[in-house]
C-alpha cells in the first residue's frame, strides 16, 4: 500500500524506523524527533504523528511514552547494517542561518 505523505511526514517515518532499528525497537521521544527533524515545536511532531496514525503508517498507544508501532517500514539508508537515522537529508534554512545544532 503506498501513503501519501508529505517530505517532511516521510522523513519523520523514516527517522523513527531508523531510531527503532539503532535502539532494540525503543522508539524515539517526540523531543528526539523535533531535534532530528530542525522543527521548533514538539506540538508540530505531534501533529504529524497524528497524520502519519490516520494514513495508517503507525499505530500509538495513548498516555505511554515511546509507544509507536511502524505499520508501513520505509527504506532506511545504512552503511554495514547500521542505519543512518540522525543524519538529515537537507538541513532545514532555519538551522543554517540561526546557528542551531540538531
Amino acid at each position: 500500500m503506498a501513503l501519501s505523505l508529505t517530505p517532511t511526514q516521510a522523513r519523520l517515518l523514516r527517522f523513527i524506523a531508523g531510531y527503532q532499528a539503532a535502539h532494540g525497537g525503543v522508539s524515539p521521544t517526540l523531543e528526539e524527533c523535533r531535534r532530528a527533524l530542525g522543527q521548533k515545536a514538539k506540538s508540530n511532531i505531534c501533529r504529524m504523528m497524528s497524520c502519519l496514525e490516520e494514513r495508517g503508517a503507525i499505530r500509538t498507544l495513548a498516555g505511554h511514552a515511546r509507544a509507536i508501532e511502524l505499520i508501513e517500514r520505509p527504506s532506511i539508508p545504512s552503511i554495514g547494517g547500521a542505519p543512518l537515522y540522525a543524519v538529515p537529508l537537507i538541513p532545514s534554512p532555519s538551522m543554517i542561518f540561526s546557528g542551531e545544532r540538531p
